[in-house]
């Protein structure tokens, strides 16, 4: 069984799939993958303005719903305080490597590869191109585990994700 985390960004892409409900049902009936929540990921779908609309529905609402549907009761339990010491590592390693980005920008990518990582799930799921799933953000966070002795998971995109959800 593969243990899945999405990034928040994923749920935005399930959300305007026009497959969503085969999605939805091919995951349930499927029991060769499990995605997980992470309080971290809820919040920020939280952080979605009220007033957003997606068509007729209020997005923060459908984006919280689906999250609820497909996490259930699969929610990781971490000690934040350990998440961001590792996080804090792989910034520092994506910096020494050359990385340009802000602390900012990629706190967020990085507390989430930090949780995965602590919790040897398989499976990241993002379409953060330049932030988390950049070359130097990879690296980082390969010389960083491997430090800690921490296993790193694989990193698919949105369409990967969806083969994987439809292949039951």
């Amino acid at each position: 069984m593969k243990r899945l985390l999405l990034d928040t960004n994923i749920y935005g892409e399930i959300i305007i799939d026009r497959e969503l409900d085969l999605l939805i049902s091919s995951y349930r009936k499927n029991h060769h993958n499990l995605i997980y929540g992470f309080s971290f990921i809820r919040k920020e779908l939280r952080a979605t303005p009220k007033t957003k609309k997606y068509g007729p529905r209020n997005l923060r609402v459908a984006l919280l719903s689906l999250y609820d549907l497909i996490v259930g009761k699969h929610s990781l339990v971490v000690d934040e305080t350990k998440l961001k010491s590792i996080a804090e590592k792989y910034y520092g390693m994506y910096r020494e490597l050359g990385g340009s980005f802000g602390k900012e920008e990629l706190m967020s990518d990085f507390i989430i590869v930090a949780c995965a990582s602590l919790k040897k799930m398989d499976i990241v799921v993002s379409e953060d191109d330049s932030t988390m799933l950049s070359e130097l953000s990879l690296k980082a966070y390969s010389l960083v585990n491997k430090v800690l002795t921490l296993e790193n998971p694989e990193f698919y995109g949105y369409v990967k994700l969806k083969e994987l959800l439809l292949r039951a």
